[in-house]
C-alpha cells in the first residue's frame, strides 16, 4: 500500500475538466445558502452537478412520528431530493411476543389508507430544478430482506407481493429502482440474500443508514441503533462486490421521527445534469452515486476519466484522480481495489501555516448539550442567534440538524442574507442521536486573522460574544447559558483549506484483471464518513 508521505507519483488535478467553485453548500442544500454561493461542484466539461437527498424516510404514513406537511417542509429546506418510504408489508413476518408484530400490521394499515395522500404530495411538491420529491415505499422480508421501491413518477401503485421475485418483475415494469436496505443483518434476519439481488432493478445498496454502516463488519459505526443484531459477513457490501455483482451505493436515513436528512443518520449524493426527476433517477441506475454519515464530504473520484459507478475498457494503466471538500479536518483519504487499501492519502498533516488565509476556512457552531439523564431534568431547549462576519465573508452555511427530538410544532430553521445567518432551532437529551445532544451549522468565512464573528443569543438566554479568526485558528471558544446543568455553545477551532481540501492523482500499474473494481473512502477526524460508488475494470 502506498501512502501520501512517501509516494512519488502524484501530481497535481488539472486535466479533468472539472471546475469547483467556492466550497460549501453545492446545488443541494442550497435552499438557504448564500446568494453569492456559485454550485461547488459542477462538471462543465460533461454538464454534471451535485445533488444530496434521503430516499428513504419514515413519518406517521406508517407507524412513524411526524406528519406528511412537516416531513415535506424540513425536506424543502436542505435537500434537493426525497422519498417518504412508508413501511407497507411484511409477507413473512412472524408471530413476536406480547403481539408486538401488530405495530406492523397496524402500520402498514395507515400507509394503505393514505396512499393516496402521498402520491397527491409527491405530485404538488414537484418544482423541476428547485425540489425533486419521489414515490415510493418499503418492503419487508426476513428471508429475502427489506427493499425500498422507488418509482420515476408519481404513478407507482401500492401493490402487495409476497415474493421478491414478483416485486423485481413490477420493477422492471415501471421502470423502478429496488434499493436494499439494511444489508447486513444475518439472512433470516431481515439481512439480504445477495443470491436474489436482480442488479437490473437494484443498481445501487444502501452502505449507511441509522442502522449502522454495511461496508464491512468490522468497519466504524457497527449495527446497534435500531437493530436487529450485528453484522454477517457475507451481507456486508464488499461481500457483494466479491461476487461480481457491480451496485452502486447510496446512503438514506430510515428515520422514524419524520426528519428527512437527518444528521448523522446518512444521506445521497448524485451527479446529475440538473435537478429534474428524469435526471436523478438516470444518475442512481447510471450508479453515479455516493453515500455519506453525517457531514456532507464532497467528492469526485474519476479511473481513466470514468465517472463511479461505470464499467470500463481493461487497461494496463490506470489513473486514478481524486477531488474531496470535507466539512471538517479530513484524516485519510484511501483508494480501495477489490476491497484492499493500495493508496492513502492524509490531509490532517498537511501545514496550515503557510498561505492558510488564501482560502476559505471553516467553522463549526454547535450547541446543546444540557443535564445528563441521571438528573431527571429532562427538556427541550429552544435556541435562537445571530452570527454576524464582520471585516470578511460568508460564503455558505451547512445545516447539521438530527431528528430528535420529535415534536410536530418545532423546527430547525436557518435563514442568511449577506454576512448574517439566522438560527431557530431546538435541543434535547432526549431521543438524542447516538446520544449526541447538540446540532450544528457549519459557517465557510472568506477572511483574515482580523474578521470577527459576531453571535448574539436571544434564547435560552440573552448573550453575546465575539471572537477574530485569529483567535479561533489557536483555540475553540465555549459559552454557557446559566449555571452549572444548563446548555451550551462551541465556537470550534477553524479548519483551514489545506486540512479539509485534497486533490491528487494516482496511477495503478499493477496486475489487472476482468471485473477489478476500485472505490473511495473518506474519514473525517470528526467521524463523519463517506464512501464512493465504484469504478470497474473490463
Amino acid at each position: 500500500m502506498n501512502s501520501r508521505r512517501d509516494f512519488v507519483k502524484k501530481t497535481a488535478l488539472g486535466t479533468t475538466g472539472l471546475a469547483f467553485g467556492t466550497l460549501g453548500i453545492s446545488t443541494s442544500g442550497a435552499k438557504n445558502s448564500l446568494s453569492t454561493t456559485p454550485n461547488s461542484f459542477q462538471d462543465t466539461k460533461n454538464g454534471k452537478k451535485l445533488f444530496w437527498g434521503d430516499i428513504h424516510n419514515h413519518n406517521s404514513v406508517g407507524y412513524a412520528k411526524g406528519s406528511l406537511e412537516r416531513s415535506y417542509k424540513i425536506a424543502e429546506t436542505h435537500l434537493d431530493f426525497f422519498c417518504v418510504t412508508p413501511q407497507t408489508q411484511w409477507p413473512d413476518m412472524p408471530i413476536m411476543p406480547q403481539n408486538a408484530h401488530m405495530k406492523w400490521v397496524n402500520g402498514f394499515k395507515v400507509a394503505k389508507d393514505k396512499w393516496g395522500e402521498v402520491r397527491k404530495a409527491v405530485d404538488e411538491r414537484y418544482i423541476p430544478g428547485k425540489f425533486v420529491p419521489f414515490l415510493g415505499y418499503e418492503w419487508h422480508s426476513g428471508y429475502c430482506g427489506d427493499v425500498c421501491i422507488i418509482f420515476p413518477d408519481n404513478h407507482g401503485d401500492l401493490l402487495y407481493f409476497d415474493d421478491i421475485k414478483k416485486l423485481q418483475e413490477y420493477a422492471k415494469e415501471t421502470g423502478a429502482v429496488l434499493i436494499p436496505h439494511h444489508p447486513a443483518y444475518k439472512t433470516g434476519w431481515r439481512g439480504q440474500d445477495w443470491d436474489f439481488i436482480d442488479p437490473e432493478v437494484s443498481p445501487v445498496v444502501e452502505i449507511f443508514s441509522e442502522h449502522g454502516n454495511a461496508e464491512t463488519d468490522n468497519a466504524p459505526v457497527r449495527y446497534i441503533r435500531h437493530s436487529m443484531g450485528p453484522r454477517s459477513t457475507g451481507n456486508t457490501i464488499q461481500s457483494l462486490w466479491e461476487t461480481g455483482i457491480r451496485a452502486g451505493v447510496v446512503a438514506s436515513s430510515d428515520d422514524h421521527l419524520g426528519f428527512p436528512g437527518a444528521y448523522g443518520e446518512g444521506l445521497m449524493a448524485v451527479y446529475a445534469d440538473d435537478l429534474t426527476r428524469e435526471s436523478v433517477m438516470e444518475a442512481i441506475k447510471a450508479k453515479r452515486t455516493y453515500g455519506v454519515s453525517a457531514d456532507r464530504i464532497e467528492l469526485d473520484f474519476r479511473l481513466n476519466g470514468h465517472y463511479m459507478g461505470e464499467s470500463i475498457p481493461l487497461s494496463g494503466r490506470r489513473n486514478i484522480k481524486v477531488m474531496v471538500n470535507g466539512k471538517d479536518t479530513v484524516d485519510s483519504i484511501e483508494i480501495l481495489k477489490n476491497n484492499r487499501v493500495i493508496y492513502r492519502d492524509h490531509p490532517v498533516d498537511k501545514d496550515t501555516d503557510i498561505d492558510s488565509w488564501e482560502k476559505p476556512v471553516l467553522c463549526r457552531v454547535e450547541y446543546g448539550w444540557g443535564p445528563w439523564g441521571d438528573l431527571s431534568m429532562e427538556r427541550i431547549c429552544d435556541w435562537q442567534f445571530e452570527i454576524k462576519i464582520s471585516g470578511g465573508n460568508l460564503l455558505s452555511v451547512t445545516p447539521c440538524f438530527q431528528a430528535g427530538p420529535f415534536d410536530e410544532n418545532r423546527l430547525n430553521a436557518y435563514s442568511c442574507r449577506n454576512n448574517v445567518c439566522e438560527v431557530n432551532s431546538y435541543t434535547s437529551r432526549k431521543q438524542a442521536f447516538a446520544e449526541q445532544a447538540t446540532n450544528s451549522i457549519i459557517l465557510e468565512i472568506q477572511g483574515s486573522p482580523e474578521t470577527l464573528v459576531s453571535l448574539s443569543l436571544n434564547a435560552p438566554a440573552k448573550l453575546s460574544l465575539q471572537k477574530s479568526l485569529g483567535d479561533l485558528q489557536k483555540s475553540n471558544e465555549i459559552l454557557f447559558t446559566g449555571p452549572f446543568t444548563t446548555e451550551s455553545l462551541k465556537l470550534h477551532r477553524l479548519v483551514f483549506h489545506d486540512n479539509y481540501h485534497a486533490e491528487f492523482s494516482f496511477e495503478d500499474n499493477s496486475a489487472v484483471k476482468p471485473g477489478d473494481w476500485y472505490y473511495l473512502r473518506v474519514k473525517q477526524a470528526n467521524g463523519s464518513l463517506a464512501w464512493s460508488s465504484p469504478v470497474w475494470v473490463g
